[in-house]
C-alpha cells in the first residue's frame, strides 16, 4: 500500500504543480460560481479551461483545447506555394539554411556521426526586400515540418504577462507538433538591446524577450524544433539573443547584383 501511495503521489505531483502555477498566474478577482446541469461535471478538473455565461457567471461548458487562440492562428495549415525554384540567386543563403534548419530535421544522424550539435536556428538579416521572408516560406514549402509564423509585433500584448505567456505557448505548441519550424519575422520589435526602461510598456517588451531567451535555452538543440528569425536591423538586437548556443548562425541577404537580378527577371516574367 505504501508503494502504491508513493507511486500515486509521484504521478499526481506534475498536475498539482501545474495547478499551483496556474493559480499563482491568475490575476484579478476570484468568484464562487454555479455549474449548469447540462455540464459534464466529471470532466471538470483543476486547471482546465471553462466557458462561462457573461451575465450570471455560471459554467456553461468546457474548452477542450487549452492552446492559446493567438497561437493556433500562427500555425500555417497549408504549405506556402513559394519554392526554392522561385528564388533568383541567393544560392549560398539557401544552402546555409538547408544545412542549419532542414538537414537537422530530416537527417539528424548526420550530425551525430560527425559529433557536432546542429544550430538551434538561424537569423536572416539584410535590407528590406532582399528575400528573407520569401526564403522562410520556401523552407515551409520544402519540408513536411509544422510551420509556425509570427511577426515580432504580435508578441507585444496589451496586458502584463501576456507577451511572455504567448512565447511560452508558441514553443509548447511547436514541441507538441514537432518536427516544427518557428519563424519570427521582424524580431527587432521584441529583441532590441536592453536599457533602463522608463515605462511599463518597455519593461513588458523586455520581459517578452527574456522569455524568448529562456525558451531558446530550454529546448535541446538536437530536438525537432528549429527557429528562424528575420530582421532588417541586426545591429539593434540584444547580443544575448545572438550569442553562441542560441541563434548564432547568421545569414546575410545582400542587395542583388547584376547577375542575381538577371536570374530574378525571368522568374517574374
Amino acid at each position: 500500500m505504501e508503494e502504491e501511495f508513493v507511486a500515486n503521489q509521484e504521478r499526481l505531483k506534475p498536475q498539482e504543480d501545474k495547478t499551483e502555477e496556474d493559480r499563482s498566474k491568475s490575476v484579478g478577482p476570484e468568484y464562487y460560481v454555479g455549474i449548469l446541469s447540462f455540464v459534464d461535471k466529471d470532466q471538470l478538473e483543476p486547471g482546465c479551461a471553462i466557458l462561462m455565461h457573461n451575465k450570471v457567471l455560471s459554467v456553461v461548458g468546457l474548452l477542450q483545447d487549452d492552446v492559446d487562440p493567438m497561437v493556433s492562428v500562427v500555425k500555417v495549415e497549408k504549405a506556402p506555394l513559394e519554392s526554392y525554384a522561385d528564388i533568383g540567386g541567393l544560392d549560398a543563403q539557401i544552402q546555409e539554411n538547408k544545412e542549419a534548419v532542414e538537414l537537422p530535421l530530416t537527417h539528424p544522424e548526420l550530425y551525430e556521426d560527425i559529433g557536432i550539435k546542429p544550430p538551434k536556428g538561424v537569423i536572416l538579416y539584410g535590407e528590406p526586400g532582399t528575400g528573407k521572408t520569401f526564403l522562410a516560406k520556401a523552407v515551409a514549402n520544402s519540408t513536411s515540418a509544422t510551420f509556425l509564423r509570427v511577426v515580432g509585433s504580435e508578441l507585444i500584448q496589451k496586458y502584463l504577462g501576456d507577451g511572455p505567456k504567448l512565447v511560452r505557448e508558441l514553443f509548447r505548441v511547436a514541441d507538441d507538433l514537432s518536427p516544427s519550424i518557428v519563424f519570427i519575422d521582424e524580431i527587432d520589435a521584441v529583441g532590441m538591446k536592453r536599457y533602463d526602461a522608463h515605462s511599463g510598456g518597455e519593461r513588458e517588451i523586455q520581459r517578452t524577450m527574456l522569455e524568448l531567451l529562456n525558451q531558446l535555452d530550454g529546448f535541446d538543440s538536437r530536438g525537432d524544433v528549429k527557429v528562424i528569425l528575420a530582421t532588417n536591423k541586426i545591429e539593434s538586437l540584444d547580443p544575448a539573443l545572438l550569442r553562441p548556443g542560441r541563434i548564432d548562425r547568421k545569414i546575410e541577404f545582400p542587395l542583388p547584383d547584376i547577375k542575381t537580378r538577371r536570374r530574378i527577371f525571368p522568374i517574374h516574367t
